[in-house]
């Protein structure tokens, strides 16, 4: 039986599949398109980088080689002993106040030596004269030696003051910090200039004390202009907007040493830090970096920045990103396109294949959705013809004990039509009595997934019955899970002939027990007897029904191979010789012979053989052990010698129940089982007081 929800849920499917690929198919397709652009993005950037790293470098190159030249130049005539002896004079008779000749004659030696190295290693501007002169000049170059207090000993002409602005790296100098140039305006100048300083040592063994501190420095400045400012902008071009920085930060501002195309003067420019776009900032804060950033104008540039070896310097290399980019940038928008539209168009085609392919698979779904229910037809009348010609009655129901599927013997049983029990309810068609009864046996059959099979006697409709009923788990059936086919199996006649023959073989057994008797009148009652112990020792045990219905048969049958022994050896008072002992063992195998042809329910046969068997292999016929015996067997075996112990024979009298259970407790887990013996002591304290009269009993009462 198909519902509508099994002939949608295909449907719905054959939707939703298609889309979703679609769906990722564009996903991933924009993905890689994506990826693409991004790599062509970063090649060309990469290009840029190595382009402007290379101009860069040659840059810095250029300036580093300039600073080098003008340190050694200073440190050549730093390291002049005369000038190092005639500084140190000079400055020791300032303190002490000699005369003025000594003082001249040094003064003009240290001038003329500045005079000359300022002519020879270009330390003049084109506006200072050559010669000194007591009017003031506005020069921005010039050689100076200081004192260590900074105070000027000896000058050229045009050398600047040193002002606050100058004081600074001029300490930094004297502090130990070597060869580090600083770029800044003096004050009352317009124009930028590159500081020197080189310290002057003592001339050897001039100090007494042997120190070697500074005694002074040596200073050149430069104009910024005219040597610095044109190795920035020297260097290959490009064909891009573009320009050259030089910049230094100054506590959390950055300085622009140079000027800047937008007509800002050198060194006057500077801007905060914290400008997270700003490609200044990103320059003198990461080693040799390369960014995406904005100008002071907020224009955006591909820089690469590189330090001046030691220097506080940075050279910043940028280039218009705009123009830089605007072929690659081209390029990358043609190939966004195309591959768009290429994807655009495979996914056309995926639609266009997919409504064809939907329109033949519907064609085709409708073909086979007609011939499945055709042969769905044909299945169902198939099965009624079967099972509605059979006189088994069956009932499949799902999860919601509704009834799915029946045949006409269930209906005919129920006084009812098929149509009227199919998706009815189990307790509606079987009534509430009767559902109940089979609810065990359906909740197994669902939580353990395994079939079985149950004897019930059941009301089917009006009629009172006995019937086999099977509890078969099935999976799945359509959209329906978790279904149980029911299948009754009417038994009652096969019942009642059943208890018919177990009358007959109750009647045939208690007829051979009652030869037994007569033929032992010893052995009067000990079949009785030892039917209730092995009853009362299994109830005690937990054994169920079936095994208690066994074991009290094969207690019943145990002795009735007496009846092939000599009555004389039975009523024997004396003691038995070997032959007659071998012959009363062999009343067990004369049992087992009498009955093996009886057909019993349950292992009576096999019970009855373990009678006389002990756990240690000492008992008789078989010497079995203790894996050998079954748990009926080891229950008869103690339950046989109890009753052998508290009832009387021929050539002994009767031992009290409480003696024969202590006797029988020295062989605990030897010859007999403890467990047993356990229950026949709890047995015998607490619920038998019977038992103890059976000693009183005389032979002849048996009749």
């Amino acid at each position: 039986m198909m519902s509508p929800t099994d002939t949608q849920a295909p449907s719905r499917l054959s939707i939703v599949i298609p889309v979703v690929a679609l769906v990722l198919l564009v996903l991933v397709g924009a993905f890689f398109i994506n990826a693409y652009i991004e790599s062509e993005r970063a090649r060309d950037l990469q290009q840029w980088e190595a382009r402007l790293g290379l101009v860069a470098d040659a840059k810095v190159e250029s300036i580093q080689a300039f600073l080098t030249r003008t340190f050694d130049d200073l440190q050549e005539m730093a390291d002049n002993a005369s000038l190092q002896l005639y500084l140190g004079e000079l400055l020791q008779a300032r303190a002490t106040g000699e005369g003025a000749a000594t003082q001249s004659a040094e003064f003009n030696y240290l001038r003329n030596l500045l005079l000359v190295s300022a002519d020879r290693y270009g330390y003049w501007s084109g506006d200072t004269p050559r010669v000194a002169a007591n009017v003031a000049t506005t020069s921005v170059s010039g050689l100076a030696l200081l004192d260590p207090d900074l105070n000027p000993v000896v000058a050229t002409p045009g050398m600047p003051a040193i002002g606050a602005t100058m004081r600074e790296p001029l300490q930094r100098a004297l502090g130990g910090i070597e060869r580090q140039a600083s770029g800044l305006v003096p004050e009352g100048q317009d124009q930028a200039v590159i500081v020197f300083a080189v310290t002057v040592r003592p001339v050897m063994g001039s100090h007494a004390d042997g120190g070697d501190a500074p005694i002074g420095l040596l200073v050149g400045v430069r104009a910024a202009a005219p040597e610095l400012f044109p190795l920035v902008n020297s260097g290959a071009g490009f064909a891009e907007e573009n320009e050259a920085l030089l910049l230094e930060m100054r506590g959390d501002r950055v300085v622009y040493l140079s000027s800047t195309r937008d007509g800002a003067r050198p060194m006057r420019r500077s801007m905060p830090l914290n400008r997270a776009q700003l490609a200044a900032a990103q320059a003198v804060t990461t080693l040799d970096g390369f960014a995406l950033l904005d100008n002071y104008v907020g224009q955006p540039v591909l820089q690469v920045s590189r330090r001046v070896d030691r220097q506080t310097w940075v050279l910043a290399q940028q280039v218009d990103a705009i123009q830089a980019l605007r072929e690659s940038n081209e390029r990358r928008r043609f190939l966004l396109i195309s591959m768009s539209l290429l994807l655009l168009s495979i996914v056309a085609i995926a639609i266009a294949a997919w409504r064809h392919g939907s329109g033949v698979r519907a064609q085709h779904q409708a073909a086979e959705l007609s011939d499945k229910a055709t042969r769905l037809q044909r299945q169902t009348e198939l099965l009624h013809a079967i099972t509605d010609n059979v006189d088994v009655m069956t009932l499949l129901i799902s999860d919601a004990h509704e009834v799915v599927f029946t045949n006409q013997a269930t209906a005919d049983a129920v006084d009812s039509r098929i149509v009227d029990i199919v998706d009815n309810e189990l307790t509606a068609v079987l009534g509430p009595a009767t559902a109940a009864e089979l609810q065990a046996g359906i909740a197994q059959a669902q939580q353990t997934g395994r079939r079985s099979h149950r004897i019930m006697p059941l009301r089917l409709g009006v009629h009172d019955r006995i019937y086999q009923v099977g509890f078969i788990p099935v999976p799945r059936i359509g959209h329906y899970r978790d279904l149980v086919l029911l299948v009754f199996s009417d038994i009652t006649e096969l019942q009642r002939a059943r208890k018919r023959d177990e009358a007959q073989l109750r009647t045939l057994i208690s007829t051979l027990v009652h030869v037994v008797d007569l033929h032992d009148p010893y052995s009067a009652f000990h079949s009785e007897r030892l039917a209730e112990v092995c009853g009362a020792i299994g109830r005690e045990l937990g054994m169920q029904r079936d095994e208690l219905e066994a074991l009290d048969m094969a207690a019943t049958l145990a002795n009735v191979g007496k009846i092939a022994l000599p009555r004389e050896l039975l009523l024997k008072t004396g003691d038995l010789t070997e032959a007659e002992a071998a012959s009363l063992q062999m009343h067990v195998g004369a049992t087992l012979q009498l009955l093996e042809k009886l057909n019993f329910s349950g292992p009576v046969i096999e019970t009855i053989a373990q009678k006389q068997e002990c756990l240690d292999g000492s008992g008789y016929p078989g010497g079995l052990t203790a894996e050998q015996m079954t748990m009926p067997g080891r229950i008869l075996s103690v339950a046989n010698a109890f009753v052998a112990l508290v009832s009387p024979r021929a050539f002994r009298d009767a031992m009290p129940v409480g003696a024969a259970i202590d006797r029988l407790m020295q062989d605990a887990d030897t010859r007999y089982d403890r467990h047993v013996l356990a229950a026949l002591f709890h047995i015998a304290e607490n619920l038998q007081h019977s038992w103890s009269k059976w000693s009183d009993m005389p032979p002849e009462s048996s009749g």
